[in-house]
Formats: structure tokens, sequence, C-alpha cells
């Protein structure tokens, strides 16, 4: 009898090795990570500074050529939306500091209106379908810069004045040769810049009457 108990407490005592020697971390060696190797994390999440920093300079100088933001398939590859989104949240964030009665569900609705709308009409104005709606997106979204500049101004001074009025005027003005330009690049024809200016200033015109009234 005393025999058998010792034999079974050599079992167990084997178990319990073999155990511990499962959940021993040197039996499961770590391979070696190069964490040199991975990717940024801005990249992969898709948000590409230099790009953004080139269609904000685009937009800014719409009479100066800016090397890839003329190239349509560079413009259509590549429409990021991180830059739109960061400049609708600012102007959201500009109209609800100064008191404005509009917030960000306005231009949510405003933005989703007027990209489905813009891009139906240059696609019938195109003979080649070379629009997506991502690409309309994003223009839309850049070419809002001017109006976000004055949101800022509409912040510290009132925009129902003459002064207010006539920055208003130029800042639609303003984004709609930007965003007219941009599709020009896209679709190739610059004779119909005129013609796609006009749509696109009734979108800013749309965004300057929130953040004036």
């Amino acid at each position: 009898l005393e025999f058998k108990r010792v034999e079974d407490y050599g079992e167990q005592l084997a178990n319990i090795n073999n155990i511990s020697n499962i959940y021993d971390p040197s039996t499961f060696p770590l391979k070696n990570v190069d964490f040199v190797e991975e990717p940024p994390l801005l990249e992969e999440l898709e948000i590409y500074p230099d790009r953004i920093l080139q269609k904000m300079m685009a937009v800014l100088n719409p009479f100066k050529s800016h090397g890839l933001t003329d190239d349509a398939d560079y413009l259509n590859k590549d429409p990021d939306l991180a830059g739109p989104i960061f400049f609708y949240l600012i102007l959201a964030m500009c109209l609800f500091l100064s008191g404005n009665k509009a917030h960000f569900g306005y231009i949510y609705g405003i933005s989703v209106v007027s990209c489905s709308m813009m891009y139906c009409l240059l696609s019938l104005m195109s003979s080649h379908n070379v629009f997506s709606l991502m690409t309309v997106a994003s223009i839309l979204g850049y070419s809002l810069i001017p109006i976000v500049g004055l949101s800022v101004f509409g912040m510290f001074l009132s925009l129902r004045g003459s002064v207010g009025i006539i920055l208003a005027t130029l800042s639609v003005i303003w984004s709609s040769v930007s965003a007219s330009r941009l599709f020009v690049a896209i679709s190739g024809d610059k004779e119909q810049q005129p013609l796609i200016a006009y749509p696109c200033a009734l979108v800013s015109a749309v965004y300057v009457l929130l953040v004036v009234f």
C-alpha cells in the first residue's frame, strides 16, 4: 500500500513538472519583430500629410500649377477625405464658438447633398465618366478652406456689415475658382471651368450663409 502511494506521488510530481514546462516561457521563444519596418500610424490610417498640404496649396493659390494636383490620375486615385473632414470639423467648431445656431448636423447634411448633386452634374457634363463620388467630395471639402477662414473671422467680428459682405463675396469666389480648377484638371476641358464654377459658387454660398447668419 505504501509503495502504491509512492508511485502515485511520483506520477503527480511528473504531471506538475509537465504543466510547468508547458507554461515555461523558454519553451516558446518569441520571434524577432523588426519594428523599424513597420509603417507609421498615419500611413496605416491612409492619412498622408504631404498630399493634404499639396491640395491645400492648390486651393490657397488656384492660379499657380502645383505639380501632382494638376494630374487627373493623382486626383482620382488618391481622393483622401481626412483633410475635408478636418475642415468640416473646424467650420462646425467656429460656428459653435461664434454663437451661430447652425451646428454639425447642418454641415453634414449640406455636404452630403452638395457632393451627390455635384457628382451627378459633373457626370452629365463630361463625355466620359472620369469623376468618382470620393473625388468630388474631396475637392469640395478642400475648397472649403476660404470659408473656414471666414468663419474664423466671424468669431471675432460681425460679418453682417459691409466688411463682412465683402469678405463673404471674396470667399465664395475664391472657393469656386479653386474647386472648378481642380475639377477641370480631372476632366481636361478648360473651357468648362466657368460652367463648373457656377454650381461650385452656389455650394460655397450656402456655407457662407451659414457663417454669416
